[in-house]
């Protein structure tokens, strides 16, 4: 049983209350899971919600035709198939694979409806999460209709320098998803970023040879 000494280390959970968190210990179970596991399939029936205590996760959706649409990954703190235990019809939203060996908090959709009635902190936290995500999302839209698709995967790329590496790099397949273009685009900028002296590609691996020149080409004035 997870104690709430634990639930104050991650993200988010050390602004409840300590009868919250006490409510929690006593409903949500921790389970450790190995690196490719399918822990929510998407169309089945949402019966639990997640919080990752550690490692990463990725979110997807696949079309009938078999294609894949990576719309995510997350780290710790992340609450993951929340919005799926909101909607009426209560049917997974997306599919989450981890990427790495995690641990997360698990609340059945009974417990989870529990909290939201009679721990109002714990709702404001969602919001709180609940906004940033739809910040992200704004700022995304804005960056699709304002900028050109090598102005955002050069952004992108100098973004993604600043943070930690993560399990198994990037697919251009993931990094078309969050640029809002398609794998072959991406695999033809990169080709030109790199063939500019910009980047050097290693297994998946990016590094930047010249951030001024790429922060310019984020910035659209290179």
């Amino acid at each position: 049983m997870i104690n709430q000494t634990e639930l104050r280390n991650i993200p988010g959970f050390d602004t409840l209350k300590g009868e919250t968190l006490l409510a929690i210990t006593r409903r949500a179970f921790e389970r450790e899971i190995q690196v490719g596991h399918t822990l929510v399939i998407e169309g089945m029936p949402a019966e639990f919600c997640y919080f990752l205590i550690t490692g990463q996760v990725r979110v997807l959706r696949m079309s009938q035709e078999g294609r894949i649409q990576i719309l995510d990954r997350q780290g710790p703190g992340a609450p993951l198939n929340i919005i799926s235990l909101l909607i009426a019809e209560r049917v997974n939203r997306a599919s989450i694979e981890t990427l790495t060996p995690v641990k997360v908090l698990i609340l059945d959709a009974t417990s989870f409806d529990l909290l939201l009635a009679e721990h109002p902190d714990f709702s404001r936290m969602l919001l709180q999460i609940f906004a940033e995500r739809i910040a992200k999302i704004t700022d995304l839209a804005a960056n699709l209709s304002l900028h050109t698709v090598r102005a955002r995967l050069a952004r992108f790329l100098v973004a993604l320098a600043d943070q930690p590496p993560i399990a198994g790099g990037w697919t251009q397949d993931e990094i078309a998803a969050h640029v809002g273009t398609v794998r072959d685009v991406v695999g033809r900028l990169l080709r030109e970023f790199e063939s500019e002296g910009l980047i050097a590609r290693h297994r998946g691996r990016i590094t930047l040879l010249d951030r001024s020149s790429l922060s310019k080409t984020a910035d659209g004035t290179g």
